[in-house]
This record gives C-alpha cells, sequence and structure tokens, in this order.
C-alpha cells in the first residue's frame, strides 16, 4: 500500500460549515492539504479569510497557508448567509485572533500554481460560490485538464434550493462563474466534475446527542474543552435556525459531505448527467439545471451525486473529531 498522499487545495467562504469541513481535512491522515483559497459568500472576504486561519489554528495547523481570492462574485451584488451562520460565519463561537500573513499570495494565483505543480495528482476542492474556480479558468484555460478532479458543493438538481425555490446558495451567489466552471470542465480530457447538491447533503445531518456521545469520548483529551467548546457553540446557531424554520434541531453537513466525498469517493454513488446554470430567469437565477433525459442531447459534464452512505459519513466525522481533539 502507498504511503504517497493526495495533495488537496480547498477553496472555502468559510461559514460554520466549511469549518466543520476544514477541522476534518486537518484529522485525515490521507490527503496533503497545500493551503486553503478564501472567497466571500457566506461571509466577506475578510471574515472568510480570518475565519479559516482562525479553525486551523484550532486544529493545531497553521502551518497551511490562507490564500485570499475574489471579494465579490463576478457580475453581482449578492447578499451573505450571515442569517445562518451569524455575523462573523461561525455561529456563536469565538476564536482567538489568528496569526496573520502580511503578504498572503493571491487565492486564484494559488489553485492555479498548485495544479501546475501537481499535475494530474491534485483533488481540487470548493465549498463555496466558484468565483475564485472561475477566475483561474479564465487565466489557465487548461486547469480542467490539469488537475485530477474537481469536487464542489453546490447545486440542486433534483430538489428545491434553500435560497430561492430554484437556487441553491452556492451556485445562486455567482450564477455566472458556476456556469463558466460546468461548461470549462465538460471538454474533451477534462477531470471529473463532481457536484454534491443538496439532494445528498441534506440527507447528511448531525444531531445534538451525536455532539454529546462525542463530548463523553473526548472527556480527558488534551484539546477536548477547546474543540468542544468550538464545535457547541458554532452548532448551536444553526440548530436554531433549522428549529425555527423547520421544527427540528439538526445541522446539514454541506460542506464536510463534499470534502469527506472528495477524499472517499465510496461516500457517495453519482450519475452522469449535462449540467447547466441559469444565469438570467427572473425566478430561476442560479437554478441547477440536470438534463436527466437526454433531451438536449449534449456530453455529460458532471458527476451528480444522487445517493450517500450518511451515518457512514457522520461516523467518519465524529471519529475524526476524537483524533482531532487527541491530535493522534
Amino acid at each position: 500500500m502507498s504511503d504517497t498522499k493526495t495533495p488537496l487545495l480547498i477553496d472555502v467562504d468559510t461559514g460554520i460549515d466549511d469549518a466543520l469541513g476544514l477541522l476534518y481535512v486537518c484529522a485525515c491522515n490521507a490527503v496533503d492539504l497545500l493551503g486553503v483559497s478564501t472567497v466571500a459568500g457566506n461571509v466577506s472576504l475578510a471574515k472568510a479569510t480570518r475565519n479559516t486561519r482562525a479553525v486551523l489554528a484550532l486544529a493545531g495547523r497553521d502551518d497551511i497557508p490562507v490564500w485570499p481570492g475574489c471579494e465579490r462574485s463576478l457580475l453581482r451584488r449578492a447578499r451573505d448567509a450571515s442569517v445562518v451562520h451569524g455575523d462573523t460565519g461561525l455561529g456563536y463561537a469565538v476564536l482567538p485572533e489568528p496569526p496573520a500573513d502580511a503578504a498572503p499570495l493571491n487565492g486564484v494565483d494559488q489553485i492555479i500554481a498548485c495544479a501546475r505543480a501537481h499535475r494530474g495528482e491534485l483533488v481540487l476542492v470548493a465549498t463555496g460560490p466558484l468565483t475564485n474556480v472561475a477566475m483561474a479558468l479564465m487565466r489557465e484555460p487548461e486547469l480542467p485538464r490539469m488537475i485530477k478532479r474537481f469536487v464542489l458543493m453546490g447545486g440542486a438538481f433534483r430538489e428545491g434550493g434553500n435560497v430561492t425555490p430554484a437556487a441553491e446558495f452556492n451556485i445562486w451567489h455567482d450564477p455566472e462563474a458556476a456556469r463558466m466552471v460546468f461548461r470549462g470542465f465538460g471538454g474533451a480530457g477534462a477531470a471529473p466534475l463532481i457536484a454534491v447538491g443538496l439532494d445528498v447533503t441534506r440527507q447528511t445531518r448531525l444531531l445534538p446527542e451525536h455532539l454529546a456521545t462525542l463530548a463523553r469520548q473526548c472527556a480527558g483529551a488534551p484539546h477536548g474543552p477547546a474543540l468542544m467548546r468550538f464545535l457547541d457553540d458554532a452548532t448551536r446557531h444553526y440548530f436554531e435556525f433549522t428549529e425555527q424554520r423547520e421544527g427540528a434541531r439538526f445541522f446539514t453537513m454541506h460542506d464536510p459531505l463534499a470534502i469527506a466525498a472528495a477524499i472517499d469517493l465510496s461516500l457517495i454513488e453519482t450519475q452522469s448527467v449535462a449540467v447547466d446554470i441559469e444565469t438570467s430567469g427572473e425566478m430561476t437565477s442560479g437554478m441547477s439545471v440536470a438534463d436527466w433525459r437526454g433531451v438536449w442531447g449534449g456530453n455529460a459534464n458532471a458527476e451528480v451525486a444522487i445517493s450517500v452512505r450518511a451515518s457512514a459519513m457522520i461516523g467518519e466525522f465524529l471519529a475524526a473529531m476524537e483524533r482531532l481533539a487527541r491530535r493522534f
């Protein structure tokens, strides 16, 4: 068995679920996290960058570089998701001010640089709007043929959206960028684009009882108190949001699932399908349109997740948090 780790780059707009995804990958021995690029989405670029650095520091990985990218979408001024994630983006959690980088490298430039340096090996994951990836694609049209695979959290392919009846937030926030990315990965020789959308993330729920069990398992672990305090305070804001909206307390593992699936594809089942993004509809802007019946007659440009081993994913996440609490 090879000990070689898969090079990974994650592009985030760090709100609560991005934060849990980052904690997860920091506890994963199978990948080499080269860096994290940030983008505006759930919160502003400045908040997303600060949150990312703070979460990595909490995980004991403040050595991982954080690269700020685009501070707004390509053409629009979309609202953020602070109603879900809180004003800071991390719910009620308060983390120490992270180490600052006086002259950080640019996120878009680093996506391209990592793809070139790890040609054919890099796994790219995007858990926020696709602005940075679209900009990288414009600067380096060969990007889809330079990486191993691209996994994104975004889209609602057979279900309704979560920000409008038609659209999922990440795609809606910058639909022009999303259209460019889906079309760019549809060419000959392109790496697989794997879309982990609401169809499967809504099935993958972290519950208060999961955190209670984790707290017992982490009792006495050296980093358990700080980690559990963060998880409790961050998710409590989301629990209150879902209880008010849907009458139940749960945390939908949107971004952690995309990151986990990027590392372990067996967690999801996908179907090849042609996908395009609506950019001009009065009521459907940001809708991810999947041609399940082949009426367009075009080639499939995406592998869309259609089922998930949700219990297995939650189990892996909890095990990773226990490892993190003990710092391996």
